[in-house]
């Protein structure tokens, strides 16, 4: 299984509201269907509006995935004091959902981040539809396009485009809720699609939201006897 956050999200902040929220914790549900297999996992998620995050996954072994805006991953395993350390692209906290929202990000849900522009925008039925393209040079790779749908100022769709232009994952937000004056969706749906006419459907449940909280998950550190291990552990 890979140790990877879930991670995808977000909302357009008022910068002066959004400055005011510094972290949010919440426990996770992602459900994900794919090949006609059902997987549950949960977790629960503390993240801040600088991108640093640690999630503490349930299951056998336990263990907490820590990261950053940077990409720099630690997954350790409190049971047998363990850590896997590691850095990539994939592991930045760049895209997470709260992040997004904490930081005022949400507007382009992080594209401009990834090397996006916007290419246009238009009003339709009460719902503003932007559209945005790789900037020449970028990293953004496979992708021609990602568009965007607010509704209210609030994110309810985006869709990645390949090359051909064919629509290759949508991920729909739903279920905002106000939390000492930001909001957040509860709820996302994302469905992938493959090559073989297929799809995976992924879907992700936020409860007991927290925001400025003083949990002790935020001030978590490793401890400096923990042993580094090669290769992270596979749960059961």
């Amino acid at each position: 299984m890979q140790l990877r956050r879930l991670t995808l999200s977000a909302l357009i902040v008022i910068s002066a509201t959004a400055a005011a929220q510094n972290r949010v914790a919440a426990d996770v549900e992602v459900k994900t269907v794919m090949d006609g297999k059902v997987t549950t996992q949960k977790s629960q998620v503390f993240c801040t509006a600088t991108g640093d995050r640690t999630q503490v996954f349930e299951g056998n072994p336990s263990y907490y995935a820590i990261t950053n805006l940077q990409g720099e991953f630690n997954a350790y395993f409190p049971a047998s004091n363990e850590v896997f350390t590691d850095r990539k692209d994939d592991y930045s906290s760049k895209d997470d959902v709260f992040y997004l929202f904490l930081s005022g990000k949400s507007d382009d849900m992080g594209l401009s981040s990834f090397g996006y522009r916007l290419s246009g925008s238009v009003m339709e039925d009460g719902l503003l539809k932007r559209t945005y393209v790789p900037e020449k040079g970028s990293a953004a790779k496979g992708v021609s396009k990602v568009e965007i749908v607010l509704e209210n100022y609030l994110p309810i769709y985006i869709g990645y485009y390949n090359e051909k232009g064919v629509l290759a994952s949508k991920t729909y937000l739903s279920s905002y809720a106000r939390y000492k004056g930001v909001m957040l969706p509860c709820r996302t749906t994302s469905i992938a699609y493959t090559a073989k006419k297929d799809s995976t459907v992924t879907r992700t449940l936020y409860s007991n939201i927290r925001v400025d909280g003083n949990e002790p998950m935020f001030r978590f550190r490793i401890p400096d006897n923990a042993r580094t291990i090669k290769a992270p552990k596979t749960q059961k």
